[in-house]
């Protein structure tokens, strides 16, 4: 492990550990209402939302995480085997190695520049990564990559424009309740 990736994964769990004792604090307010405020995070749209369960699989909308760190809270957090439908266009992928290792059971790249992605997790899931060209395709392949008990999570990892990440995110919960 060189001393760069000793670093970030030192300021990863830095930044957990002060986001827990802020959690922690907060859980012991005594304002109900005010301690309610800070916990409940359902109001951030587009980050870690249920979607459907469909043949006992969890459909997880997380479209707005538009980092690899945002991509690897939620997938450790699934608490599921998962399929992670990721989007080409990040080239640091290291980080994610642990989270997948214990968690991802298949990763779908939507996008052309999927080689970071392949070179850094493509060994870590049994049939490496399987390449999309769009999120109608993805959301079909993980379908099938899914079984009951997992989840099926749509999370970037990559910064995208709003546009194109709307479409993506309205086409994958279509696909989800279809």
């Amino acid at each position: 492990m060189t001393l760069e990736q000793l670093a970030k994964q030192g300021r990863r769990k830095e930044i957990l550990t002060t986001a827990f004792t802020i959690n922690q604090s907060i859980c012991n307010a005594r304002n109900e209402t005010l301690r309610n405020s800070f916990v409940d995070c359902e109001h951030i749209k587009h980050r870690n939302e249920f979607v459907v369960m469909r043949n006992g699989v969890r459909y997880i909308n997380d479209s707005a995480a538009k980092s690899i760190s945002a991509t690897w809270f939620s997938i450790e957090n699934t608490g599921t085997p998962t399929v992670w439908i990721a989007v080409a266009g990040n080239d640091d992928y290291e980080e994610m190695i642990p989270v997948v290792r214990q968690h991802v059971k298949a990763i779908i790249c939507i996008g052309d520049k999927i080689e970071p992605l392949r070179s850094a997790l493509g060994c870590l899931v049994r049939d490496g990564i399987i390449v999309a060209e769009n999120i109608e395709d993805a959301v079909r392949m993980a379908t099938d990559k899914a079984t009951s008990g997992d989840s099926i999570i749509f999370s970037p990892g990559c910064e995208m424009n709003d546009r194109d990440m709307r479409r993506m995110e309205r086409a994958f919960v279509k696909m989800a309740k279809e």
